[in-house]
């Protein structure tokens, strides 16, 4: 299942401070600039978790993030992101059905996150 992170006011870091900080902090994690003006994406990159792996397009308007991969390790990565952008902007984390949606606060931990995803439908 697809799952979407979602800012507001294009709250994403750019394309080429994301990847320092995504590689920061998993130093095993693999990125890949994309070039073609075509696509809607900056950034294809894939990062080994405990579990899986979580795989992810960040949106070249730096507002929203695809990814894929366990829940647990997304709400990690989730609560990685919500770090990236100032306290009084929006994150919402939800799957591609908008069954589950959170509203991310800069406080919660991914198991608050994933607790949340469910509790609203997800």
């Amino acid at each position: 299942m697809k799952y979407y992170i979602i800012t507001e006011n294009e709250g994403l870091p750019s394309a080429s401070d994301f990847t320092s900080r995504m590689i920061a902090r998993w130093p095993g994690a693999t990125v890949e600039r994309i070039s073609n003006p075509d696509r809607s994406y900056a950034l294809e990159f894939q990062i080994p978790m405990a579990h899986s792996h979580v795989e992810g397009l960040l949106d070249r308007t730096g507002s929203s993030i695809n990814i894929e991969g366990d829940l647990r390790e997304l709400a990690e990565f989730v609560q990685w992101c919500r770090a990236l952008i100032p306290p009084h902007l929006r994150l919402i984390f939800c799957d591609e059905g908008m069954n589950g949606e959170v509203k991310v606060t800069p406080t919660m931990t991914a198991t608050d996150i994933v607790r949340a995803f469910y509790e609203s439908g997800g």
